[in-house]
């Protein structure tokens, strides 16, 4: 077991201490036979919280003083929690990875030329050029990726506007950027929010569900039960987004933006 020390500062008679904070490591052995190794790091939070990161990496966070045999015994107790919620960020990052290989434009078929944009198949002359037709794979993506970069960033101060009025918070910055793995990410401690440019591919109702759900970080930095409370009060239609989003962009299009299988959260963070 590693142990590597960050500092954080509290306050005591009036006075700063700086003390030393912990991190360290921890394998847990799964039901299937598996060991996995887990980030353990002493925060100032009341609960053990352990989180799958999008990359497949576990962390746990515990509250200060929480003596390592204690933080053992909760990962072998959350084991089977943590392994399937191992198996889910698995097929996440699967089916990222399928819906990023999958052409934007067909070049064959029905609907040869067309390309996905705010949910609807659309000529690829149109919005990307004349020339689209002949580009070489390398310069047509990068044309869809200027062109979902520029639709997103011209759609997002309306959806914004919307939704901040609607939960009284303001996010200090907004930015778009190509994403493999997430829709949006927020950053509460400095209000910066970041959004997918791919997002523009999808039906509009994706992007309101995604501006909402990363504002609403702002007021809950975590899932949990707050949090979807107030995100399904200011965007009702959140879940069935988030169904859509499961979806490969040209699937999105041709079930007409309508939601799509069942809805399962998925499991990314245990709280105790």
């Amino acid at each position: 077991m590693g142990w590597r020390r960050g500092f954080r500062m509290v306050l005591k008679g009036g006075c700063a201490v700086v003390r030393a904070a912990r991190t360290y490591e921890l394998e847990v052995t799964l039901p299937g036979g598996g060991v996995k190794r887990v980030a353990v790091t002493e925060k100032r939070v009341r609960r053990l919280n352990l989180r799958v990161r999008a990359d497949g990496s576990v962390a746990l966070s515990v509250p200060a003083g929480t003596a390592p045999a204690s933080a053992r015994s909760f990962l072998e107790h959350s084991a089977a929690w943590l392994e399937r919620a191992l198996a889910r960020s698995v097929r996440k990052r699967a089916a990222a990875e399928e819906r990023r290989r999958e052409p934007l434009i067909s070049r064959t078929g029905a609907d040869a030329g067309t390309l996905p944009l705010w949910g609807r198949l659309v000529p690829a002359t149109e919005v990307l050029g004349a020339d689209a037709p002949q580009l070489a794979d390398d310069e047509l993506a990068r044309r869809i990726d200027a062109l979902y970069r520029r639709e997103v960033a011209r759609a997002l101060p309306v959806a914004a506007t919307r939704y901040e009025a609607a939960l009284g918070v303001h996010a200090a910055r907004w930015s778009v950027r190509t994403m493999e793995t997430r829709w949006g990410s927020c950053t509460p401690a400095t209000g910066s929010i970041r959004m997918c440019s791919r997002l523009a591919a999808y039906p509009p109702a994706c992007l309101d569900s995604v501006v909402a759900h990363e504002l609403v970080h702002l007021l809950e930095p975590s899932h949990n039960a707050r949090f979807h409370a107030l995100l399904d009060e200011v965007c009702p239609g959140n879940r069935d987004a988030r169904r859509i989003l499961k979806c490969s962009p040209r699937e999105a299009c041709a079930n007409g933006g309508t939601a799509l299988g069942s809805e399962h959260d998925g499991e990314t963070t245990l709280h105790i």
